[in-house]
């Protein structure tokens, strides 16, 4: 089992895509206000259930800013014990910076740490940091870039996250 996860926030844990355009703009007052229409994917919150029942510990690395992610933790209440954002390493995804601190925080090894994500920047970080890749296919607008990545493991549905954490 798994003692650390490294989890991409954006269309990997919640639909944020209506916030799209205004992050790529800054606009973080609209972002912000776009929080509460986000939505988790269904099966997230099991997730979530298991990871709190398993004391597995967790990370967000994403490429969006702090506060951000953050809001979005904190909104939708999910298990986070820290959150490694752009500006946290010299080189954000797809190097394999942000995974390396990622592992640092959690002061484990990368044989114990796992990471999801649903773009191909996230697999390149990850198998580049020698940690486990896992491509989340539900949320990806990017899935032909996904899966020519090389992950380690290919999963459909959020409910398959809890039977990589168990096994």
């Amino acid at each position: 089992m798994y003692k650390g996860i490294i989890f991409d926030l954006d269309q990997t844990l919640i639909d944020t895509s209506i916030s799209e355009s205004h992050r790529k703009l800054r606009n973080w007052s609209v972002v912000y206000s776009l929080i509460p229409k986000f939505k988790i994917y269904d099966g997230i919150n099991d997730v979530f259930v298991s990871i709190r029942k398993n004391g597995v510990r967790t990370c967000i690395v994403t490429t969006g800013q702090r506060k951000y992610a953050q809001n979005v933790v904190t909104h939708f209440n999910i298990p986070c014990e820290f959150i490694v954002d752009y500006s946290s390493t010299a080189r954000i995804k797809p190097f394999p910076d942000p995974m390396l601190k990622a592992i640092e925080l959690f002061r484990l090894s990368n044989t114990e740490v796992i990471s999801f994500g649903d773009r191909a920047i996230d697999i390149q970080s990850s198998n580049a940091a020698g940690i486990k890749s896992v491509a989340c296919l539900w949320g990806t607008k990017e899935k032909d870039e996904l899966l020519k990545c090389n992950p380690s493991i290919i999963i459909s549905r959020p409910e398959d996250i809890i039977r990589l954490l168990t096994y």
